[in-house]
């Protein structure tokens, strides 16, 4: 037989659910947190140098006008 009153099966059922909303927003920091980490950290490495890159005609030969006939 269930000897636990009403009241008694209400308040474990509202603990489990504070215990859900606590769990959910320390997983919402924790995430927050680690975008912040994340932003500050890629904030403060160098940015790449940039390399010279060659013309994009550098490779066509002369009187190549690009439509794979030569004049």
């Amino acid at each position: 037989m269930n000897t636990s009153s009403p009241a008694q099966t209400l308040a474990s059922a509202g603990s489990n659910s504070l215990l859900f909303i606590v769990v959910g927003v320390v997983v919402v920091a924790v995430l927050l947190g680690a975008f912040v980490w994340g932003r500050r950290r890629t904030a403060h490495q160098p940015s790449p140098s940039r390399v010279s890159q060659p013309r994009s005609d550098s490779w066509d030969t002369p009187g190549d006008d690009g439509t794979g006939r030569n004049t």
